[in-house]
Parts: C-alpha cells; structure tokens; sequence
C-alpha cells in the first residue's frame, strides 16, 4: 500500500517521531507549512545561531556593495536565485516546484540599500524587506535566509541523517553561498539524502529557526 503524504522517514522505514528529533521531518511531496525566521537566529542564547545570522546578514549586504560598485545586475540576478531553496522543503506551496521571483522584483530589494538612507550601510534585519517590496513574504525572506546558510544545512544534514541512519546518495546541489567569494555556487558529488521520486537533494533546518504554522 503506498503511503499518503511520505515523510522521509516513513520512506526509508524509520520509525521516528517529530518529538525525538531537532530538525522538521520533511514531506516528500510537498512543502511544510513552516519557514524559517533570521530573527530567531539573532535573539537565540546560541553562539552559533548568532553566528550564523551575522555570516547570512553580511552576505545579504554584500548586495549593497555589489550594487554600489556599478555590478547592480550581478546582484539581483544574485537575489532572483536564492529566492527560491526547493532543497528544504519549507513554504506554503502545495508541491516542491517553487517559482523565484522574476527581476524587477530583484531590482526593488537591491534598490533598498540606494533608496532608503537606513539601509545605505546595510541591514540590522534583512527580513525587513518585506515592508517595502511587494511580493516578497515571510516564505520568500525563508528562502533567501535558507541559501545564505546552505552550507551550514549541508553540514547538518549530514550529521543527523549518519545520526538516524538515514540513506545518503551522490547529487548536486546549486545556489550555495560562498563567503569568501561571495558567489553562489554549485557542488558536485556530494552526498546527500534525495526524494525518492525526483532524485533533488533534500536538506534538513533545525526546529530552532522556525516558526509555524502560516498565517
């Protein structure tokens, strides 16, 4: 008997409850109804969570920068890209084939930093942007915040699924943020968990960043 919305879990024959584990067991087929808040990384007590959202919020000026220095375009096809993280699951979409914005909705966002002079040096909260541009909501800010921090979720991902041994399988994964770069890249042969019917890699998001459900 096929199983009716499969958790990554269900499929693999673990039993394992939410309760037990720190992270959102994803649906395989379609998206959670959850997102993650970089505000939470910002007020949680964890250095690490702090940590994380001063790397994801100087990686998201960086933008400002960009746009300064005359390489604008390079910029908001940068935001266009990580406005959509298909690999964690998480959104108000009723399947895994997210849209990304389109760029003039881009455009607004790099703007920001030009058109409102407390932005000029950069945000304090970047999910801010979400009272100035149209279309962009909690969902798409969770996205954003997911690609900064892809590298962070890959690490995880792999601690907890050798942890629940959970199957890895080669694949690639696109859009990851390189902090020394500033680029966002793609990575071959790496081993992650996949969804069975797509074969897309699939990361995991501690429970710590998110907030649920949508309004």
């Amino acid at each position: 008997m096929p199983l009716i919305r499969p958790r990554l879990t269900e499929f693999h024959g673990l039993s394992v409850s939410q309760a037990s584990v720190d992270f959102a067991i994803p649906f395989l087929d379609e998206d959670l109804p959850l997102y993650v808040d970089p505000f939470l990384l910002w007020k949680s007590p964890s250095l690490q969570d702090q940590s994380l959202h001063g790397a994801m919020l100087a990686a998201f000026n960086r933008l400002g920068a960009l746009s300064k220095q005359g390489t604008g375009e390079q910029a908001v096809r940068m935001v266009q890209q990580m406005s959509e993280c298909e690999e964690v699951g998480l959104g108000g979409a009723t399947s895994k084939n997210g849209r990304r914005i389109g760029a003039p909705v881009a455009q607004q966002i790099v703007d920001l930093f030009k058109t409102i002079p407390l932005y000029s040096a950069g945000f304090t909260h970047f999910e801010e942007i979400q009272l100035f541009v149209d279309g962009i909501s909690k969902d798409r800010v969770s996205d954003i915040a997911c690609n900064l921090l892809k590298s962070f979720l890959i690490d995880y991902t792999i601690e907890q699924c050798d942890k629940l041994k959970i199957p890895r399988t080669k694949t690639r994964l696109t859009s990851v943020y390189n902090h020394q770069s500033h680029q966002l890249d793609a990575i071959d042969d790496i081993e992650l968990p996949i969804d069975p019917a797509s074969g897309s890699p699939i990361l995991r998001q501690g429970l710590v960043d998110l907030v649920a459900p949508f309004h």
